[in-house]
């Protein structure tokens, strides 16, 4: 229904995939499609929760005329349990894939027939390392562009102590209790508390195969960027600690995607990693959503 974020299920490659839509009002013209990702040990809701539908990357983006599908990714929501095999990014990216292709009447625009409508993807941390390997992948070279965040270039040593401390043999990242709260969000007042108790947390399972793929990341990015030809905008948080993205980071990334139409980088203020949890991610939606429409533009006729 049109105005609303409805709950949504896709069933494709033999798994179902839950999600959250949202569709432009009866007579909005459509942009087209925005799939959204979400990151590591979190859900489609990351993108839009009922207690901050102000700052809802799915309710402004229908407002303006996209559609708007936030998916839980493989190993998530309804997918979770999904075979080890099928949890590493690049499987992930063979169930997107899928999905873009089955869902052609995406745009919910009758009078612009079948066909796939145009796809712009927003996407976040282990979500955004998925949204760059399917930008570099031939099937991903129709793709109007991304707009990433919280993209790890670097770990720290400490971090990297971290990751090599985790088993590896189950099929989800063991529980240690959760990370401190000025790692993945900024000051106190900057974000909502009520995400830190167990009634409001935006959380899920980390599946074991996407974690020892993004755990690689700095090493195989490099080369992923550079195969990515759609624009980009890569976005840093303010107040980003879960992994090195100072200015000399940022100044790094129109070199890593030289082929790529288009690069623009910001530093959103005034959040941490989790940059849509936070106060100032209406901001950040929009700017998203003015980044889409420039390459909806640029497509030409």
């Amino acid at each position: 229904m049109p105005g609303r974020v409805e709950n949504v299920a896709h069933d494709i490659a033999d798994t179902t995939l839950s999600g959250l839509l949202a569709r432009p009002a009866p007579g909005v013209p459509v942009r087209g499609l925005l799939l959204a990702i979400h990151g590591g040990g979190s859900r489609a809701a990351y993108w839009h929760r009922d207690s901050a539908a102000e700052d809802s990357l799915l309710l402004l983006g229908a407002a303006l005329g996209w559609t708007v599908l936030a998916i839980d990714r493989p190993g998530y929501g309804a997918s979770a349990g999904l075979a080890r095999e099928r949890q590493g990014l690049a499987a992930q990216a063979d169930t997107l894939f899928a999905l873009l292709d089955a869902q052609a009447d995406l745009s919910g625009d009758p009078s612009e027939g079948s066909g796939r409508p145009p796809v712009f993807v927003a996407a976040h941390s282990m979500g955004a390392i998925l949204a760059l390997r399917m930008a570099a992948d031939k099937r991903g070279r129709d793709l109007l562009g991304l707009a990433v965040g919280g993209v790890p270039l670097r770990y720290t040593a400490d971090r990297l102590a971290e990751f090599a401390a985790v088993p590896t043999d189950g099929d989800f990242v063991p529980s240690t209790g959760g990370a401190a709260p000025d790692t993945f969000f900024g000051p106190p007042g900057s974000y909502d508390p009520a995400l830190l108790t167990r009634a409001g947390r935006v959380v899920a399972p980390v599946p074991m195969a996407e974690f020892v793929d993004v755990r690689e990341s700095p090493r195989t990015l490099p080369g992923v960027l550079a195969r990515v030809s759609a624009p980009v905008h890569w976005t840093v948080a303010e107040f980003e600690r879960s992994h090195p993205a100072g200015p000399e980071i940022l100044a790094e990334v129109p070199e890593l995607l030289a082929g790529a139409a288009r690069v623009e980088t910001h530093t959103q203020r005034g959040v941490g990693h989790n940059i849509s949890l936070h106060h100032a991610a209406r901001a950040y939606h929009l700017r998203i959503l003015s980044f889409a429409e420039e390459c909806l533009i640029g497509q030409g006729p």
